[in-house]
């Protein structure tokens, strides 16, 4: 569900303990993690309870712990908001997925340095076969990137079980001028596993295709 994310971030900036408070999205335009900077004195277990519980009673969002970051940056000031990405990595725009008989069909728009390309990819409506479109989608995107500087096969995606939580794992073969590397990445599923096949996939290319893209 999409969200003013500056008005989030305004009301984590009043919890006790934040000097400084950013909302990165997710691929819906909601609540994906809380950046916070604390205030001298403050306790980094307390003041990240406080804020999930804050975000959770008024805005309806229920994070996990690994969606609230504590983070020491001197040069973020409290009125200022955090990068939602680093520079050179994609963010996620969207992601449309349709199901037609016996097809399952995931676009998925990646933008970067002001530009925005989709990629499109085809798949089984089962499980397996969803999350592997929604991989392969997620790469073609990442290809149309960085142009012809580097090629990306999907090796596999799985999903592990550890305790509640379940985790999305991508395995990828990367080819570029450097050779061929093997990469992986992965990411917590939250409300959406698409969304989550998606953040994990980037979580294995991000470091190569950042370089790539300056």
């Amino acid at each position: 569900m999409s969200q003013d994310l500056g008005t989030v971030a305004a009301a984590l900036r009043a919890v006790p303990g934040v000097a400084a408070a950013a909302v990165e999205a997710d691929a819906s335009g909601g609540v994906d993690c809380l950046r916070l900077r604390l205030s001298p004195g403050a306790e980094a277990h307390a003041v990240a309870q406080a804020a999930s519980r804050m975000v959770h009673e008024r805005f309806g969002t229920l994070l996990h712990r690994d969606q609230v970051q504590i983070v020491e940056d001197p040069e973020v000031e409290p009125e200022l908001p955090l990068p939602a990405e680093r520079p050179g990595r994609p963010a996620i725009v969207r992601t449309d997925l349709v199901t037609s008989g016996r097809d399952f069909n995931a676009t998925v728009i990646l933008s970067a340095h002001e530009r925005a390309v989709s990629g499109y990819a085809r798949g089984a409506p089962t499980g397996p076969g969803m999350q592997r479109a929604v991989a392969q989608a997620t790469l073609k995107a990442v290809e149309r990137l960085v142009g012809d500087s580097a090629r990306i096969e999907l090796d596999y995606v799985d999903v592990s079980q550890s305790g509640q939580d379940r985790t999305i794992l991508v395995s990828l073969t990367f080819i570029s001028e450097r050779g061929v590397e093997r990469l992986a990445g992965s990411a917590v599923v939250r409300d959406d596993e698409s969304a989550a096949v998606v953040r994990a996939t980037l979580d294995g290319v991000n470091r190569r295709i950042e370089m790539l893209l300056g």
